[in-house]
């Protein structure tokens, strides 16, 4: 056979790629799509001091070599506390070094159904199945040399009616004190009692001393607690350096009350201190802990699998210079163009945030929303091709369970309430190009450049003070993402409709990576697709 006698092979549109496009389904027939989408990351983009774009690891803002009030706002009370017994104005508690990372891994299985209407119209339903993961790690004094704090042990079943005793007796001590020194400064007024010679030569440093001692027994009451209940859930440690400037606090003021004769404090009296300090398991046991009044369910490694959001759309076909006709877009070596206008419908079945863990990653937004898309398709030559897509998704406002005040990552281990917020969840855009290239019949590469934005979400709590604003409102401002996507393609469908494939079908892999981010914390997340598409009523030649 001559070569101009051999039938002339051309390839046309013969493969899609990655992402959105503008090619028609065909009346009459449907596409099944079984999918899964596999999303990783274990860092964050944020915007950075000089206002460009920062990278950190996540949970890196929970990182500190001496984990104090900067990360447990409810130690506040015992540092000012602590600063008053051990008379060191800048003491600053530590439970030791805090090393903070974490991953999280999400599965997404969508499941699609669209069925042909029309030439032009389509409808399709995409039910997707999530599973996410997180996987913290927060490690708590990991050498055991950092903390100068340890628990309480009059919160300890096993130490707790010993150490409370023990409190109860100092704090008695110091209460006779000053009942005793009290009664003899009255008694000294008169002029004619005897016996005062010390407190009459410095009336002025008796009123002192039963203002210290008063301090001191405020202090050993919030830290460390009374005879009846603990204090604060952190003490210092037994045999430590704070603790022992606390027993010489207890006696000076043995001292000073010895001075005007009273003697009520016995020598060495002191609280109890701590004999067991947090390792690197103690943030479970914190965030589990009645006394540090957190009320987690746990923090981290957790997981969540369900049904997320579940979109509803109608596809237009606005303009198609094939016409629609597939047979002739597979197989006609031209150049051509044609649009694509698509609305539809979120339904927010996914619901929102678990307010019992800090790290939960929800499994969608759980947010009813209104779906826009527009496609083009510039067809180039008989094997490259473009497709132009943007997208738009405005969530409605919407009531929720939320933990008050409003949770960060920084704030994760402040005390909180539950209760509502409306929440205003801002429009996420997308841009999306990605050119494409079919190899032969079967196979084709393509490629996409992303910018996703989403808009500034605001939340507006309710049940705290009116007062408080930062408790009742929040918003987290825009934040931008741009990344890049390469994929490969099979298809069978040019070869179904020539009559030499027993199947329509497409098998789509594509990866995707961020580039660059800016805005409030953006996640660093590459993702992973693969696809299945699987055809029937597909028409052939």
């Amino acid at each position: 056979m001559s070569a101009a006698a051999r039938p002339v092979v051309v390839h046309a549109q013969a493969v899609a790629g990655l992402g959105d496009d503008a090619i028609p389904l065909p009346k009459g027939s449907k596409r099944f799509l079984i999918s899964g989408l596999w999303n990783d990351w274990d860092a964050v983009s944020t915007a950075s001091t000089t206002g460009g774009p920062n990278r950190r690891p996540l949970f890196g803002a929970l990182a500190t070599s001496q984990a104090g009030v900067a990360i447990f706002p409810q130690l506040v009370a015992a540092e000012a506390g602590l600063r008053t017994l051990t008379g060191q104005a800048s003491f600053a508690l530590s439970l030791g070094a805090l090393d903070a990372a974490g991953e999280v891994r999400q599965s997404v299985a969508p499941l699609g159904l669209s069925v042909g209407v029309s030439r032009r119209l389509s409808l399709r339903l995409l039910v997707p199945y999530v599973e996410s993961r997180d996987v913290s790690e927060l490690l708590l004094n990991r050498v055991g040399s950092t903390a100068n704090v340890g628990m309480n042990p009059a919160y300890t079943a096993s130490t707790g009616a010993t150490a409370r005793s023990t409190n109860g007796a100092v704090l008695s001590q110091l209460d006779r004190a000053q009942t005793q020194l009290t009664a003899e400064i009255t008694r000294c007024a008169s002029t004619t009692a005897s016996g005062c010679d010390a407190i009459r030569a410095n009336r002025a440093a008796a009123q002192a001393l039963l203002a210290r001692a008063g301090a001191t027994r405020a202090a050993i009451a919030s830290v460390y607690g009374d005879a009846k209940s603990g204090g604060a859930p952190v003490v210092p440690i037994d045999n430590g350096t704070a603790h022992a400037a606390v027993r010489t606090t207890i006696a000076t003021l043995r001292t000073d009350f010895a001075a005007f004769g009273v003697t009520n404090i016995a020598e060495g009296a002191a609280p109890a201190g701590a004999t067991t300090i947090y390792g690197p398991g103690g943030i479970a046991r914190i965030v589990r802990d009645t006394a540090w009044k957190l009320g987690y369910d746990r923090l981290g490694n957790t997981r969540r699998a369900g049904i997320g959001d579940i979109d509803l759309t109608a596809s237009y076909l606005l303009y198609d210079s094939f016409d629609g006709n597939q047979v002739r877009r597979l197989l006609t070596p031209q150049r051509g163009i044609r649009t694509m206008l698509t609305a539809g419908w979120r339904f927010g079945t996914a619901g929102a945030d678990r307010t019992g863990d800090a790290f939960d990653v929800p499994i969608g937004e759980g947010a009813n929303a209104l779906l826009v898309r527009s496609t083009t398709d510039l067809v180039l030559t008989r094997s490259f091709w473009t497709s132009a897509t943007v997208r738009a998704v405005k969530p409605l406002s919407d009531q929720i369970a939320i933990a008050l005040p409003l949770r960060n990552e920084a704030n994760v281990f402040d005390a909180f309430t539950v209760g509502d917020a409306t929440r205003a969840l801002g429009t996420r855009l997308e841009l999306e190009v990605a050119p494409r290239l079919s190899i032969g019949q079967f196979f084709g590469i393509s490629a996409a450049y992303l910018v996703r934005q989403w808009g500034a979400d605001r939340y507006e709590g309710s049940g705290a003070p009116a007062s408080d604003s930062e408790r009742r409102s929040y918003e987290m401002p825009s934040r931008t993402m741009h990344a890049a996507a390469f994929g490969a393609t099979f298809s069978t469908l040019a070869s179904y409709v020539r009559g030499r494939s027993r199947f329509p079908a497409e098998v789509i892999y594509s990866h995707t990576l961020p580039i660059s981010g800016s805005g409030a914390t953006v996640p660093w997340a590459t993702s992973d697709r693969l696809e299945l598409r699987v055809y029937t009523g597909f028409p052939r030649r």
